[in-house]
């Protein structure tokens, strides 16, 4: 196989992967963008609504709207920026935690589903592979 029939092999497999995990994260009752702002915040800690835009490669005006929506729904609220008095801090309420532990917990159930009939030691070599793609994209 040439090194394009394997990056093919990867891109499909990918795309297949993605499609899954869309189909989880469908199912926690929350639309994906706000799903996705949700997980910023946890893994990323508490960001400026200039920052989560940026992060999710979405305008100003688009992350207000995501944010207002969670904020309506208890799973962010907003507070002052201690050091510039005309920003706000976007941040997780507990409810937002528990939200988006649930929602993490579900792809790892998918993922873990899959996994476990594959040998352990090709896991780990496709977790570094994709580890090391990541770092590099």
């Amino acid at each position: 196989m040439s090194t394009i029939d394997d990056l093919v092999v990867i891109d499909s497999a990918m795309t297949q992967l993605m499609r899954g995990i869309a189909r989880v994260d469908n199912r926690q009752g929350i639309g994906k963008a706000r799903l996705s702002a949700l997980a910023v915040l946890h893994f990323g800690g508490p960001r400026t609504m200039t920052e989560l835009a940026a992060a999710e490669m979405v305008s100003r005006p688009t992350m207000h709207h995501v944010v207002k929506g969670l904020e309506t729904e208890g799973y962010v609220r907003r507070i002052d920026d201690n050091n510039d008095a005309r920003r706000q801090i976007i941040q997780l309420t507990g409810k937002g935690t528990r939200k988006i532990k649930r929602a993490h917990a579900a792809r790892i159930y998918f993922l873990g589903t899959l996994i476990s009939k594959i040998d352990a030691r090709q896991v780990k070599v496709a977790a570094s592979v994709l580890d090391q793609l990541c770092n590099m994209a």
